[in-house]
């Protein structure tokens, strides 16, 4: 069966499917509809494990679904029939191995296996990978066309999600975008990952506080989630077809410098104390990538600087 090789030109009132609403990605996502005016043009559906739609912008419908479970999702592409499939969920904690293939990897094969069988044409499934998949790299900055040597099951995980995105793009003609997100920064980022863990320890702390910390001295490519949101965005409508994207600034900063900001943005007097058991052995020292790629065919580029505190608010 052919699916159809089709651009992502828009029409009036089409609809966005969009999993993990309630994410920390989907709740950005959101607000970004609301900021641009995007729910006068499109409709968008969110959808979630959950019984409440947690977001204070109510731009979308919701439906409570189990992404886990395929006829559950089967149901709600079927009866839906939408243009566009968004998938945000992903996990970078999983417990076990299969945890990270049934959440990183599966979730996004049932969705092309659902089209597939069903022979339902879509214009575009936007899919989120991660820098993760190119792991230990030599050469900066990261291109797309980089070698992939993921160092952990998260990584490897979002690499068979995108295996099997060219997969059904080669064999089905499905258009399919993969998003490869460097590090991001936002309020309401997960406290496992270390900017929110600073985030989080920062906000407890009282004045003259020592904040413990890992190693501070690497340095990695931030972006904030509102540029995030906005270059899938940019790629859900202008990217071309099969092609994998860096979503990253294409310079690196170094963490300490993101965790002196964040002191300075909490305005209170803390200081940093090294706790060996935060350090990484075989830490990598730096990574950024290169987003002359998604720039060029998008013209997307990222607005908000990472260092400037009055550009951006995490508290």
């Amino acid at each position: 069966m052919y699916l159809g090789k089709r651009g992502a030109n828009f029409c009036e009132m089409d609809k966005i499917l969009f999993l993990g609403s309630n994410s920390f990605t989907g709740f950005y996502f959101q607000k970004f509809i609301k900021d641009k005016g995007l729910d006068k043009e499109y409709k968008f559906i969110g959808t979630d494990i959950s019984d409440v739609h947690n977001n204070n912008f109510s731009v979308s419908d919701y439906i409570k679904l189990n992404p886990l479970d395929k006829s559950e999702l089967e149901d709600v592409i079927i009866n839906l029939k939408p243009n566009y499939i968004i998938n945000f969920i992903g996990t970078f904690s999983g417990a076990t191995y299969n945890d990270y293939i049934n959440i990183n990897t599966n979730i996004s094969k049932n969705i092309f296996d659902i089209l597939v069988e069903n022979n339902l044409e879509v214009k575009k499934v936007l899919l989120i990978g991660s820098a993760a998949e190119y792991g230990i790299v030599k050469d900066m900055p990261i291109k797309e066309d980089s070698c992939n040597n993921p160092v952990n099951y998260y990584g490897l995980s979002k690499l068979f999600q995108t295996h099997i995105a060219k997969y059904y793009h080669n064999n089905y003609g499905i258009n399919v975008n993969v998003l490869r997100t460097f590090n991001i920064i936002g309020k309401g980022i997960s406290k496992s990952l270390s900017i929110g863990n600073f985030i989080d320890k920062i906000e407890k702390a009282r004045d003259g506080d020592y904040i413990t910390v890992g190693n501070l001295f690497p340095k990695r490519d931030f972006l904030h989630i509102e540029d995030v949101v906005e270059a899938y965005w940019e790629v859900l409508k202008k990217g071309k077809t099969g092609e994998i994207y860096n979503v990253c600034s294409g310079k690196s900063i170094a963490i300490e410098d993101i965790f002196l900001t964040f002191v300075r943005m909490s305005s209170k007097k803390l200081f940093p104390l090294v706790d060996e058991k935060l350090i990484k052995k075989d830490e990598i020292m730096d990574i950024y990538g290169d987003n002359s790629k998604i720039k060029n065919d998008t013209n997307w580029s990222p607005k908000i600087d990472i260092l400037n505190d009055k550009a951006y608010n995490v508290f």
